[in-house]
C-alpha cells in the first residue's frame, strides 16, 4: 500500500484532508441509504487512514467475558470472518485492552509478545500483519463502539499520527453512524409530530443502538431509576403509553423505530372524558354534548369534574388551552 504517510505531509494537508473527509461523512449520513452507509463512510476513514480491511462492531462490555456483540460491518472481509473471531473471542486480549482506556487508540502487529495464539492465528489466516483498534463508550446506550483497521505485512506500520487521527475522528464516526439510522428509519414516516419527540433505534430484544440525546430524559421521567443501554419496556407494535410518556414504534426489517414524546395532559383522560373535554373545549353546551355522545347531561357533568380532577383545572378556558398546546398531527 503506497501512500503518502500524514508525517510526510504538512500540517495544513493533514487537517484540510480530515476536514473534507468529515464534511463527506455527514453529507453520506443525510443522504446514503442505511445499507450502504458504513461502506461509504469507511471509505471516506480510507482517505486519510490508508487500511485493507476494517471491522466496525457495537457491543455490550464487560469485565469478565469478552463483549457481546450487538452489531457488526466488515469491510472487505468475508462474513466467515466473524465466526472465526468468535471461536477464538475469548483469546482476544486486544478487547480488555481497548475498554481499559476507551477513546485511545492501540497498534499491534503479529510480532507483538502481547498477541495471543489464537489472534496469530486468525491474523495469519486473513493475511494481516497490522492491527489499529479503538473503542468509545456511548453514554446515552451504554454501549461499547469499535473500529479495527487492519494492514499486510506488505504495507506502512501504522503511525502514532495516524493513531491521533482514528481517535479524533471515532466520536465523529459514531455520530454520523447515529444519525444515518435515525433519518433513514424516520424517513418510513410521512411527517414529524411538532411536540418535539427524540427518536431512537433499538433491536427487537429492545437494546438501544442509536438515540438522541432527548430520549434519555424522557425515559428517565417514567423510570428515574433506568440506565441503559436496553430499554425498560418490551417493545412491540403496540408502542408503550404511560403515566409520562408515549412511546410510538415503527418496524423496519430487524430495527424499530422509536418515536418518543411526553405524554399531552388531554391524553391522561379516558377516551369518553376526551370526547367531552374537547366538545367542552369548542364551546358546546352541556345538552350539546350529551346529544352528539348519547348521554345524559348530568353524566357530561360527571365527566367534566372527572376532566377537572385529573388535569388540576376549573374551567373551560384551561380546558381549551391543553387542547391548543396539542399538535393537529399528533399521531393516533
Amino acid at each position: 500500500m503506497q501512500y503518502s504517510a500524514p508525517e510526510q505531509q504538512s500540517e495544513s494537508q493533514v487537517l484540510s484532508q480530515f476536514s473534507q473527509a468529515l464534511l463527506e461523512i455527514y453529507r453520506l449520513a443525510r443522504e446514503e441509504p442505511i445499507e450502504r452507509f458504513l461502506q461509504t463512510m469507511l471509505e471516506c476513514v480510507q482517505s486519510i487512514i490508508p487500511f485493507r480491511f476494517a471491522w466496525w462492531g457495537r457491543g455490550t462490555p464487560s469485565l469478565d467475558t469478552p463483549e457481546h456483540m450487538r452489531s457488526y460491518y466488515l469491510f472487505n472481509l468475508p462474513s466467515e470472518y466473524f465466526d472465526d473471531w468468535k471461536s477464538i473471542r475469548t483469546e482476544d486480549n486486544t478487547t480488555e485492552m481497548v475498554y481499559s482506556d476507551p477513546g485511545r487508540a492501540i497498534v499491534l502487529d503479529i510480532n507483538n509478545k502481547l498477541l495471543s495464539p489464537g489472534l496469530i492465528w486468525l491474523f495469519k489466516r486473513y493475511s494481516f500483519c497490522q492491527l489499529m483498534c479503538v473503542v468509545n463508550l456511548d453514554d446515552i446506550t451504554g454501549l461499547g463502539n469499535h473500529l479495527s483497521l487492519y494492514r499486510t505485512c506488505s504495507d506502512t506500520p501504522f503511525s502514532p499520527t495516524e493513531q491521533h487521527l482514528l481517535e479524533c475522528i471515532m466520536p465523529h464516526l459514531l455520530s454520523a453512524a447515529s444519525i444515518n439510522q435515525i433519518r433513514s428509519l424516520h424517513a418510513l414516516l410521512d411527517t414529524r409530530d411538532e411536540g418535539h419527540p427524540a427518536l431512537a433505534v433499538c433491536n427487537r430484544e429492545g437494546v438501544l443502538v442509536s438515540s438522541e440525546p432527548g430520549l434519555t430524559d424522557l425515559l428517565l421521567t417514567e423510570w428515574p431509576e433506568w440506565r441503559g443501554p436496553k430499554l425498560p419496556f418490551q417493545p412491540g407494535k403496540e408502542g408503550y403509553h404511560g403515566k409520562q410518556l408515549v412511546v410510538d414504534i415503527h418496524d423496519k426489517e430487524d430495527l424499530l423505530l422509536l418515536v418518543a414524546r411526553q405524554l399531552y395532559p388531554i391524553e391522561q383522560l379516558s377516551t369518553r372524558e376526551q370526547d367531552v373535554a374537547t366538545r367542552f373545549g369548542q364551546g358546546l353546551t352541556y345538552k350539546e354534548i350529551a346529544r352528539d355522545i348519547g348521554v345524559s347531561p348530568n353524566t357530561v357533568r360527571h365527566y367534566l369534574r372527572s376532566i377537572y380532577r385529573k388535569l388540576g383545572i376549573n374551567n373551560k378556558a384551561d380546558i381549551s388551552r391543553l387542547l391548543h398546546d396539542i399538535p393537529t398531527n399528533k399521531p393516533t
